[in-house]
């Protein structure tokens, strides 16, 4: 399998940045590119059958923020990087619905697990557990 186009779902977390330097590796060794995705899950009921792309200049600060981390780290490694952020409701479906369309053509999943589940050592958080188990691209997970 070619790897073409990795999604990196990021949502702030130290775990979510370090699956992004994962992706980046992965990239330059594969010539594939990376796309940050964030969830802003604060939206309408709407969202919740079909989220939306928020255009840059509606994202809240601490999107604008996250995103500007995500773009140095890439810019700083060459590699071919797009960042969207989609309004929904529940991040794991989100990024399961994102990641399954055909016109997004994602290869890998590469996500931090924040583990905010009990026990933290053995399941991982609730949006990784969604991700792995509903997701038709292969999912690597980043503690």
């Amino acid at each position: 399998m070619k790897i073409k186009q990795i999604l990196v779902p990021l949502d702030g977390s130290e775990n979510s940045l370090k699956s992004l330097r994962y992706a980046i590796d992965m990239a330059s060794q594969c010539g594939a590119s990376v796309i940050g995705l964030h969830v802003v899950t604060d939206m309408s009921a709407f969202t919740a059958v079909h989220p939306i792309v928020i255009s840059e200049s509606k994202w809240p600060v601490y999107v604008k923020d996250l995103m500007n981390d995500a773009r140095k780290i890439t810019a700083k490694n060459e590699v071919s990087y797009e960042e969207i952020v989609i309004g929904g409701k529940a991040a794991g479906y989100d990024i399961v619905t994102f990641a399954d369309s055909n016109s997004n053509k994602i290869d890998l999943i590469v996500m931090g697990r924040r583990g905010l589940s009990f026990p933290r050592e053995i399941i991982p958080g609730s949006t990784a557990n969604f991700v792995i188990h509903k997701s038709k691209a292969p999912v690597l997970l980043v503690r």
